[in-house]
């Protein structure tokens, strides 16, 4: 679900090539403490579980529209890490991987690989499924 290969869109890991597994990754993703700040200045408190995902979609289309946001939180890419970090915790046989590009992804058990932060894009552009549906996505694969 996206390019591998060229320039990494978003959010980029890079590290060095005897790097191997989702261990590293771990530390080197952003935490989206923009996305939680704003979250909570906005009265909601983000758990990372499937309801703070509902709640967060509910809220998705005004913030987006909010001009005051810009330069505090990067809503597609902090989303796309915290559903990545929502699904990875939750959804048993997933794991962050690393594109060649630096591009990290949510790998599913079966093989699937999920671009959430061009999904969330997606969804902020009003093209793309919830983001409940994402991690349904995730949960029935």
């Amino acid at each position: 679900m996206g390019p591998k290969h060229g320039v990494a869109r978003g959010v980029a890991v890079f590290t060095s090539s005897e790097s191997r597994g989702s261990d590293v990754i771990d530390g080197l993703l952003p935490e989206s403490e923009g996305l939680r700040q704003w979250s909570k200045e906005h009265g909601v408190d983000l758990q990372e579980d499937s309801a703070s995902l509902e709640v967060l979609d509910a809220h998705l289309d005004a913030w987006n529209l909010d001009p005051s946001r810009h330069g505090r939180v990067d809503l597609s890419n902090e989303i796309g890490v915290y559903i990545g970090n929502v699904i990875v915790k939750h959804v048993a046989g997933s794991h962050w991987r690393v594109w060649p590009n630096g591009h990290p992804v949510v790998a599913l058990s079966s093989g699937l690989e999920m671009d959430v932060t061009s999904m969330v894009n997606d969804r902020l552009n009003r093209i793309g499924p919830s983001l409940s549906s994402l991690y349904a996505m995730a949960l029935s694969d």
